[in-house]
């Protein structure tokens, strides 16, 4: 799903996107002139192989999403903000639930089977 950034106003506009069993869900509003907010969630679940015996289980996800989007490069200086910046005007609501989605999936995930079990047990 491509939005044109053009499209953004003060009223929110609401998307959904699913994949596999993942829903990714929320709005996009337009906070001042190249700068948008989106807030989200991402509900269902994933498969992700145990990190020590790489047996895949079902992660169960409610994320709660949120960070500012960029029409082009963010000449800002705040720093506390979480922003990604945006190509050509057109944001891709695909890329944004894909790189979501990798981003949960780098982090530490354990088997029933494994939990307690340390990585350096193993060898």
């Amino acid at each position: 799903m491509q939005i044109p950034f053009r499209r953004l106003g003060s009223q929110p506009l609401e998307f959904e996107l699913k994949r596999d069993n993942a829903l990714f869900s929320g709005d996009l509003i337009l906070k001042k002139g190249n700068l948008a907010q989106l807030n989200g969630t991402i509900t269902g679940s994933i498969s992700i192989p145990c990190d020590i015996c790489a047996e895949i289980i079902e992660k169960p996800l409610n994320e709660e999403i949120s960070f500012y989007l960029s029409d082009g490069i963010f000449e800002g200086n705040d720093e506390e903000l979480d922003i990604v910046e945006i190509e050509k005007s057109m944001i891709d609501m695909d890329e944004l639930f894909r790189s979501e989605i990798e981003l949960i999936k780098s982090d530490y995930f354990c088997c029933p089977n494994c939990e307690g079990k340390s990585l350096d047990a193993e060898f």
